[in-house]
Parts: C-alpha cells; structure tokens; sequence
C-alpha cells in the first residue's frame, strides 16, 4: 500500500492496469471491467480480440470516471 507521501514523490503514472483499478476504487477486478464498459472507456490491450493479456487505462480516464462518479456530501 502507498502512502501519501509516496504518491507525491513518483511520478504520475500515464496508464492503470485493471488490477491498480480494483485496489484503487477497492473493487473487484470484475467491478473495474463492468464501469469502463458502462461508461464507455477505450482500454489499450495488447493481444488479439477475444485473448487474456495485458490491458492499461489511460490517466485522464479513469480521473474523468472518477469525477462524474464522485458525491456531494450534503
């Protein structure tokens, strides 16, 4: 697990994997892959159609999903 000092001392990444996602949003892998398809997000994947492989979400995506996902407390 990163601290928050950590997080400020590396570099922002450019891409998340799935499994960064799930530990980010605290989900399941399979949770990560039900919000990009509802939201319509492009996923760099590196096999061909229909093969397990590696697959990266872009930055500004996944901060994108997470600002139009995010509530107001009230």
């Amino acid at each position: 697990m990163t601290t928050i000092s950590d997080r400020s001392s590396s570099p922002r990444p450019d891409f998340y994997t799935i499994s960064q996602l799930a530990d980010r949003w605290s989900c399941s892998r399979g949770t990560v892959y039900n919000v990009l398809r509802s939201t319509g997000t492009k996923v760099v994947d590196f096999t061909a159609k229909g093969r397990k492989g590696h697959k990266l979400v872009p930055v500004p995506a996944v901060e994108e999903i997470e600002r139009r996902k995010l509530r107001r407390l009230s």
